[in-house]
């Protein structure tokens, strides 16, 4: 019971004292980083081939979480290429053999050096994108409209940058404002709190004040 306890503990105290960003940081890195982040939005959406989704998370400069989503030929859907959680850009080396199972839900292939190919990357490119984002105070980015763009973590959630193409109209403003975990900010910008792995969090900075 006393090492649970301290297990408790020491969650507790990690979630509540790393990585704790706030909706004041969020937006204060935007403002002053604007023209740099939007810079990096068009570079990522440039890199990325057409009609693929990349998320990539950098754990560090070397070290990444990295999935890949390639269009279905004759369908107008997506199919998981690849998928690599801690993934050295330097050492990674994939594991044989693999299964019906792993090519279906875990990615057709788990050769980094294919998926480099087909997208036409190298590792000088995850070097300069790594750049492009550590300019910014950022550890993430995924394509698509609206690009995503990850800031930082508070506790087990990561704020992010929601970048849209064209300017949010009212309607869309408020759809995108729901007191919970995403909140427009301004022009094309939206402001979001969630993670992957479990969804979307609510949480107060996001919540409007009610005017009478």
């Amino acid at each position: 019971m006393k090492r649970l306890n301290l297990i408790i503990l020491i969650i507790l105290v990690f979630t509540s004292s790393c990585g704790m960003k706030t909706k004041q940081d969020l937006t204060k890195n935007y403002d002053e980083n604007k023209s740099e982040i939007l810079e990096l939005k068009n570079h990522f959406n440039k890199i990325v081939p057409k009609d693929f989704i990349i998320q990539i998370r950098y754990n560090s400069s070397d070290n990444i979480d990295f999935f890949v989503y390639q269009p279905m030929e004759n369908l107008d859907e997506l199919e998981l290429l690849f998928q690599q959680w801690d993934l050295d850009i330097d050492q990674y080396v994939p594991q044989n053999p693999r299964s019906d199972y792993d090519k279906k839900y875990h990615g057709i292939t788990n050769s980094f050096i294919d998926v480099k190919e087909k997208l036409n990357w190298t590792n000088q490119t995850f070097i300069d994108l790594y750049n492009k984002l550590e300019n910014v105070n950022c550890m993430g980015i995924s394509n698509g409209d609206p690009t995503e763009i990850e800031y930082g973590f508070k506790g087990m959630g990561v704020f992010s940058y929601l970048i849209f193409d064209e300017n949010l109209n009212s309607d869309l403003q408020e759809k995108y404002s729901d007191d919970c975990s995403q909140m427009f900010y301004k022009e094309n910008i939206v402001l979001d709190y969630g993670s992957g792995a479990t969804g979307s969090f609510c949480i107060p900075e996001f919540k409007r004040k009610k005017t009478e």
